[in-house]
Parts: C-alpha cells; structure tokens; sequence
C-alpha cells in the first residue's frame, strides 16, 4: 500500500522564472568564543595566513527543472518486488527440505 500512495503522487514541474549572477561573496564576522579548554591542547607556534581566494565550482550543479521519469519508480518496484518473490521461493525450499 505504501508504494501504490507513492506512485499515485502527482508529478511537480517547476519553471524558471528569472536568473541572475552576482559577484557577491559571504563572509563571517564577530569573534569565536570557545566553550572551555580543547583537549590536546593545541601547540602555539601555528600561524594561519588570511584566506584570500574566493572558491569557485568547476562543474555544473544541479538545476532547477531536472524532470524526474516515472519508469524509475516501476523498476523500483520490479527490482523489490522480484527480490522478495526470490526470498519467499528461497525460504520455501528451505522449509521444504527440513521436512
């Protein structure tokens, strides 16, 4: 019952509407307060340079609009399905021979 609820979902398209790139960066500021003493103790000659470089992704991320195809879920539950058909077959012989 759990699969067919999921299947008799309708399918969701979403359109985009507008796009727009920004040379905007995110930055943190304020001061980190440390809740009580690390253990080990770190040593005190690290001296850490300012990070300066901006990351930038190098492949594609993932978009808005990626359409999802309903055979997936078919063979999702083919696969379960005929996996759980083998488990039942399989026990049965099992119990089978036992007797």
């Amino acid at each position: 019952m759990g699969i067919l609820s999921v299947l008799s979902l309708p399918l969701v398209n979403a359109a985009e509407v507008q796009q727009v790139e920004t040379n905007g960066t995110i930055g943190f500021t304020g001061v980190y307060e440390p809740i009580g003493t690390p253990d080990p103790a770190p040593p005190e000659s690290i001296v850490r340079p300012p990070i300066t470089e901006v990351a930038k992704p190098d492949g594609t991320l993932p978009q808005t609009n990626e359409i999802g195809h309903s055979w997936h879920a078919w063979l999702g539950v083919f696969l379960i399905s005929f996996v759980f058909l083998l488990w039942k077959q399989k026990r049965n012989h099992n119990k089978n021979l036992k007797q």
